[in-house]
């Protein structure tokens, strides 16, 4: 995964103390390939590795070898998971093996009991295929057991860094080919007794395009939505503006499509979360600016669950 940005500001400093001047951002692209030709190519994958690509993309990402970077950054990434997290990777393929998103439930450790409760609820529903939880705050890790399956990414764990801890997760999957896409699940998902879903119908949901879930399509959302969730001292009020319809945090599906524009245009401008509380409303802009519009339709109705998703709508505003 993405070392911490005290190792990358580190590193810069390093580089610019040894070339004794300041370092422009084409000079740090040539020197983080340099580097990762040198020292990591032909050694074990590395987060290192991984940390000079990701430089080497948002030092230059208009550059014409970006594609190449991009498939380099995605193998060592599979290179990586298969020798730290095996578990990981054959869940990725046994899921897609089913023509299944793989189900992801985002949690925290303070609610991971909560989400251990629903993502366990709802293996029988999703047709037997156990979902994984991801969490932040330590070390890349992954453990599955009778208890669930958790992936733990270096991440904040806080609400106001779920935009990146998504963020993350959705570039790690992608990169591990999650070509069927994903599910991301609230972790207060219940899952409503007495009905059975259908594989094909959720299939079919599912191939109804790249983007689906239950839409805000108003301008008039709440803007003070993550006031006193923050541990950090953020502003008040949401600063930016509505872009276009965006789905629902609580559940929504991403297309193996959806998912590749994301992560890609997330590697080369990681800055396009800054100042955003919202995951799901960042998700929403980002694909809209990229050609993916959001779908409407309820998900939950096709697999039997129920979100109590609070409506993040407000009144028009008085003129």
């Amino acid at each position: 995964m993405y070392a911490a940005d005290t190792a990358e500001r580190d590193l810069i400093a390093e580089l610019t103390d040894e070339a004794g001047r300041r370092l422009s951002s084409s000079d740090l692209h040539q020197i983080a390939l340099r580097l990762f030709v040198d020292h990591c190519i032909d050694d074990e994958p590395s987060a290192t590795g991984q940390m000079l690509l990701r430089l080497a993309l948002k030092a230059s990402p208009y550059s014409e070898n970006l594609a190449d970077i991009l498939a380099a950054y995605r193998e060592i990434t599979r290179q990586r998971v298969a020798r730290e997290l095996p578990g990981l990777a054959e869940w990725v393929a046994a899921t897609a093996a089913r023509r299944l998103p793989l189900p992801v439930v985002l949690s925290c450790d303070a609610y991971l009991g909560k989400a251990r409760e629903t993502a366990c609820a709802l293996t029988d529903r999703y047709f037997g295929v156990q979902p994984v939880i991801v969490v932040g705050g330590g070390a890349l890790a992954f453990e599955r057991d009778d208890a669930g399956a958790v992936l733990r990414l270096p991440v904040g764990d806080v609400y106001e860094a779920l935009p990146a801890k998504v963020f993350e997760s959705w570039t790690l999957l992608e990169a591990l080919g999650a070509r069927h896409g994903v599910l991301k699940i609230d972790d207060d998902t219940r899952v409503l007794p007495g009905i059975a879903a259908d594989v094909d119908e959720t299939r079919a949901v599912f191939a109804e395009g790249d983007y689906i879930g239950v839409t805000v399509a108003s301008p008039f959302h709440d803007r003070c939505w993550h006031h006193g969730k923050c541990t950090a001292p953020v502003p008040a009020i949401y600063g930016k503006p509505f872009v276009a319809p965006w789905i629902r945090g609580a559940l929504y599906y991403l297309s193996g499509t959806a998912l590749a524009r994301l992560t890609a245009h997330y590697l080369c401008f990681p800055g396009c979360l800054d100042g955003e509380y919202y995951e799901d409303k960042a998700t929403g802009d980002l694909l809209h600016m990229l050609g993916v519009p959001a779908v409407g339709y309820a998900i939950e109705s096709v697999l039997g669950l129920d979100t109590d998703a609070p409506e993040r709508g407000v009144a028009m505003a008085d003129a």
